[in-house]
């Protein structure tokens, strides 16, 4: 094919001679100067949809802001929540560094959802920053929300302790892919270097366990700095929200108890210690932004589990799904959205915001889950969308 296009090259600067010459060409290399405009248009067609794909990603789907419902029956008999239920509004994921256009277009999208709703619970499942200069958007999106009748609830995530530089991403998921097998080699006896170590000096079998480790969702910004969690946490106290890191409340007027835990990641979470106060009997509420809680058996207690952290993967590929999840015990198909973990219900938020500003596949939403006590002798799924079932 390069020689029948360099031949039609040769061929066109002839007037006369350019049209019998290319063609004679196209005779005798098979055509490949007939199928080189092919060619091209073929790749411009491919760049174009890429560049479109793309744009799509960064300009339009991040800004989608969705509206999900849900409603959500006890699969546990527990008095305590009233006949009517508990109307939630749960955010999680805002990631708000200070990108103001961006940042507002979502807020006001948020403004819009809540036109005419009536909220009991406002629950964020934590980071709320991206870095400090986030903050007074986070406000300014709280400032939107009326106010809910029973209070506004909130957790931490890993982003509202620290920042990441995720350009060194691979680097730093390598060294803590070594660490790992650091640990493990020293556990079962076995030799490790420091050379080993070095990426350079990676032969194919740690390079292929190091892409399984990859695709099991370990793939880890490096910390690059601390956020001020502290003054996080007094602003959006001084606009009623109350934080549940590793403690439990009672809903006033209800016999429903929220609990909510430290980051798994960044903070010092306490489970056992967050339920030691709340009646085995008690409708419970969990809030984690890592839904990587659900490891821990002591989460079985909790009748429904609110958490973020996942982003939906983000970026849902055909055929392959969420390309990275973030947790280790959801399965893809798990990792937003609603599933069952025996008696406990799991409710996954995409979130609002992006660490990196693009989405395909995962747009950002707003989720209203209605919460119901059990059924008498109850048989069913214990859960339905837009109110279809449960």
């Amino acid at each position: 094919m390069i020689a029948g296009t360099e031949r039609s090259g040769e061929a066109g600067r002839g007037l006369k001679g350019g049209r019998p010459a290319l063609v004679e060409a196209g005779l005798r290399d098979g055509g490949g100067g007939q199928r080189a405009p092919v060619l091209w248009a073929g790749l411009g067609a491919v760049a174009g949809l890429g560049a479109a794909l793309g744009g799509y990603a960064f300009l339009y789907e991040p800004f989608d802001v969705r509206t999900e419902r849900l409603a959500v029956r006890l699969l546990r008999d527990k008095a305590g929540v009233p006949g009517e239920g508990l109307n939630i509004l749960h955010l999680s994921d805002t990631h708000f560094r200070g990108a103001d256009r961006r940042e507002h277009a979502k807020i006001e999208q948020v403004r819009r959802a809540m036109a005419g709703e009536e909220i009991d619970l406002l629950i964020h499942t934590g980071d709320f920053l991206h870095k400090d200069s986030g903050l007074d958007n986070v406000l300014a999106l709280i400032d939107s929300i009326p106010k809910p009748r029973l209070g506004a609830y909130a957790v931490t995530g890993n982003h509202d302790h620290v920042f990441y530089n995720m350009r060194r991403a691979p680097q730093y998921s390598w060294r803590l892919f070594r660490a790992r097998e650091a640990e493990n080699g020293a556990n079962s006896g076995a030799g490790y270097s420091a050379e080993k170590a070095k990426f350079s000096s990676a032969g194919l079998g740690d390079l292929y366990r190091f892409g399984r480790y990859l695709l099991s969702n370990r793939f880890d910004g490096e910390p690059a700095g601390v956020n001020d969690i502290g003054r996080l946490r007094r602003a959006l106290e001084e606009r009623g929200m109350q934080f549940l890191d590793n403690r439990a409340v009672r809903l006033s007027g209800t016999g429903v108890y929220l609990v909510g835990i430290e980051d798994l990641m960044e903070g010092q979470p306490d489970l056992h210690g967050s339920l030691a106060g709340v009646p085995q009997d008690a409708p419970t509420v969990l809030l984690s932004h890592n839904p990587d809680i659900i490891e821990s058996a002591a989460a079985g207690r909790a009748d429904l589990i609110l958490a973020g952290h996942t982003h939906g993967g983000q970026i849902v590929l055909p055929l392959i799904g969420p390309t990275y999840t973030q947790t280790e015990q959801l399965s893809r198909g798990e990792a937003s959205g609603y599933s069952r973990w025996g008696r406990t219900q799991v409710y996954v938020h995409r979130g609002l915001g992006e660490g990196v500003p693009v989405r395909f596949g995962a747009p950002p939403h707003v989720t209203f889950i209605r919460l119901l006590p059990a059924r008498p002798h109850f048989g069913g799924d214990g859960a339905g969308r837009n109110g279809s079932k449960g």
